[in-house]
């Protein structure tokens, strides 16, 4: 039975089944390696691991300047195996993208809120499902009390509102703090997008989220894992094919 090597669901796994469920298969079920790991998710990772670093100093009273943000960053990248370059980057262009990046981070984030939380760990009990479990990238707390959970995304391009309000991850976080013990209707949910662009800038879109939302996303995860269960997988062709690790194996299929 296919799904025997799931013992708990993540973002990341629902995710990728939406995205191409063949994809979900040969990564999750097959467990077959990468073949290489595309520049704009090692850059992305670095990135997120400089933002966490930030606010743990900050979770612990101590600050991080944006060289020492962008030395977390080299770190990531020096970890990730088999980078391969798209769309004319290389690493040298890249790493001046994260300084830019990381510097206008550091100028842009709010000093005088209280970071309560960094990539806060939480599980979510499905009955008949496997646990669900992730990580919150950062919960802050204003001096009034008031809760914001945020999640941070690089993007090459300016994102809108209903990017924040439709996001499947801020979704599960919400569900993941509701389960933590705080209190739906007065968290603040916060989407931090910061730009990969000629001139980087951070640009931040606040939503909420509603108990009939919570529902409508254990639905999804239901529906997900019935799909799994039935080994429906099937390729889903669209732009991401050309950067997919993947495509040898799709290609066979």
């Amino acid at each position: 039975m296919v799904t025997a090597n799931i013992d708990h669901l993540s973002y990341s796994q629902i995710n990728c089944y939406m995205s191409c469920p063949l994809q979900y298969k040969l990564k999750y079920v097959d467990q077959i390696e990468p073949a290489f790991t595309s520049a704009a998710l090692a850059f992305g990772s670095g990135i997120h691991e400089a933002v966490a670093a930030f606010y743990q100093t900050r979770l612990e009273a101590d600050h991080i300047r944006p060289d020492q943000m962008f030395d977390v960053y080299r770190d990531t990248w020096r970890g990730a195996e088999k980078i391969r370059f798209f769309n004319g980057d290389g690493e040298n262009s890249l790493d001046e993208k994260a300084k830019q990046m990381l510097t206008v981070f550091h100028e842009s984030v709010d000093h005088g809120i209280q970071v309560i939380g960094v990539e806060e760990f939480f599980e979510l009990p499905l009955g008949g499902l496997p646990v669900f479990q992730g990580y919150i990238d950062l919960i802050e707390q204003s001096p009034d009390g008031h809760v914001v959970i945020a999640d941070l995304k690089t993007s090459a391009k300016k994102l809108s509102d209903s990017n924040a309000h439709s996001s499947l991850q801020l979704t599960a976080y919400a569900a993941g703090a509701e389960f933590m013990g705080f209190d739906l209707e007065n968290l603040e949910l916060r989407l931090d997008v910061l730009l990969k662009t000629k001139n980087p800038e951070m640009i931040q879109h606040v939503t909420k989220r509603t108990e009939d939302d919570l529902h409508r996303f254990i639905k999804l995860l239901y529906g997900v894992w019935n799909g799994i269960q039935q080994e429906v997988f099937f390729p889903k062709q669209d732009w991401h094919c050309a950067q997919c690790a993947w495509a040898k194996q799709c290609k066979e299929w």
